[in-house]
């Protein structure tokens, strides 16, 4: 009869180990590898032959951004639309279907219910869509990106609205009466600088400055009114932008710069009444660039003139990723503990028959079922660390004015002591007048 237990209990077990598995279990080293030197290549095949090994039919959405962000670095523009719009697609659709899996939610884990994306996820489909779109040279289609991300970010900062309005008058009236400490406390994500620069960008192409100049405000707003996300310098190449010296053509550079958060499970057992609550919570681990400093060299191929510009940042996904974890974390540990406190009780009844029952068969089965408990509250409290894990840590952007011609580019990354760590060429750049003159390179370290 022991040995029964022992192989109905170990089988249990195994089941359970193999049926909770998240991405906290599964191992990227061979993909990020890749990435970490720059072979995408590589890592878009690896992940194309081994996409059933990271991602269940329940994170569909996770391996169409993964497979759409890699293949946009690497230049597969109308592959990566394709799987960011499946993307897109399925993060609307797995929305609607997790309210009607809140229950095994809250009886199992939070990794029961289908993966609908996070907030920062689902509009940054749209930007990258819109970048595939320019490098595509499908203008219009850009417009449409950046519309439909528009209109994402008046859904998540409808509530704000009232807030910006009331800084908004402050700061006209009165800039010493504004507190912006105050206002940044109360307004949370709700403008992504980096969107608003390609909306600029765009704009100022098809030649309406007075919409581009828009945009440009709205950069500005970002900065202003989200300052625990802006916490740095707004770029001064912006000033520039829209003043074009009519001889010139303005050339625009982006860079991608580390990875964003990814998220890792954190374990805490509380004691409880001889039994304990298993807490099993989703934390953020952040990448840290090497990269300090980024230098962009053009050098005109009629002349060998030598023209240089440095990046500055204009947004941090790794900030705008924190500040929208933190605002539904509350909810995330109060349903984990009520989840947690609900098995553990379970534990304790059943432990409670086990022990009062003068029935040794009862005894017996009692106490079975509390050691199966005790396996499934250990098995299936599992947090849900799902995220994509290959947007950039950082957005860098750079312009500069140079006469119309063909240049060879040549794009330096520096670490903190100013030692190159990387560096990659473009060679025979056209730089057109009135066009829309855009570089775009990546450094995931």
């Amino acid at each position: 009869m022991k040995k029964i237990r022992f192989l109905i209990l170990l089988f249990i077990s195994f089941s359970l180990f193999n049926s909770c598995m998240t991405m906290a279990d599964y191992d990227y080293t061979e993909i990020d590898t890749a990435i970490n030197s720059s072979d995408y290549i590589t890592a878009s095949d690896f992940l194309d032959k081994n996409q059933n090994r990271y991602y269940s039919s329940k994170e569909n959405v996770l391996l169409y951004l993964d497979q759409g962000i890699i293949n946009h670095f690497l230049g597969e523009y109308e592959k990566s639309n394709e799987q960011l719009s499946l993307a897109e697609t399925e993060i609307e659709q797995n929305f609607t279907k997790s309210i009607s899996q809140k229950i095994g939610q809250n009886i199992i884990n939070d990794n029961i219910v289908e993966y609908a994306g996070e907030t920062y996820e689902d509009i940054y489909t749209n930007i990258f869509m819109c970048l595939n779109y320019i490098h595509l040279n499908k203008i219009d289609d850009a417009f449409v990106e950046i519309r439909r991300f528009d209109n994402k970010m008046k859904f998540v900062g409808v509530k704000y609205q009232a807030l910006i309005d009331e800084a908004k008058i402050q700061l006209k009236n009165d800039y010493n009466y504004y507190d912006s400490n105050q206002i940044d406390n109360k307004i949370k994500f709700h403008n992504s600088a980096f969107a608003r620069y390609l909306s600029m960008l765009l704009y100022r192409t098809e030649n309406d400055l007075n919409s581009a100049e828009i945009d440009y405000n709205k950069i500005i707003e970002a900065f202003d009114f989200q300052k625990s996300i802006y916490n740095f310098h707004i770029p001064d190449s912006l000033k520039d932008e829209l003043n074009v010296p009519k001889n010139m053509a303005r050339v625009n550079v982006i860079s991608m710069v580390g990875r964003s958060p990814i998220k890792q499970e954190e374990v805490l057992r509380i004691p409880f009444d001889g039994a304990y609550y298993k807490l099993a919570l989703p934390v953020l681990k952040c990448s840290d660039t090497k990269v300090s400093c980024i230098e962009i060299i053009f050098k005109d191929k009629s002349t060998n003139d030598e023209f240089e510009c440095y990046l500055e940042m204009i947004e941090s996904i790794e900030n705008i990723m924190n500040d929208l974890f933190q605002h539904h974390y509350d909810a995330i540990y109060t349903r984990t503990l009520l989840r947690s406190i609900s098995k553990a009780t379970g534990s304790l009844v059943l432990d409670a028959v086990s022990e009062n029952s003068d029935d040794a068969n009862v005894q017996l089965l009692f106490g079975f079922l509390n050691i199966i408990s005790q396996i499934t509250t250990e098995a299936t409290e599992r947090a849900d660390v799902r995220s994509s894990r290959y947007f950039p840590e950082l957005i860098c952007i750079g312009g500069i004015n140079l006469e119309p011609s063909i240049y060879d580019v040549t794009i330096n990354y520096y670490d903190k002591k100013l030692k190159l760590i990387y560096s990659h060429s473009i060679e025979n750049l056209t730089v057109e007048k009135n066009k829309l003159n855009l570089i775009e390179s990546v450094y995931q370290r």
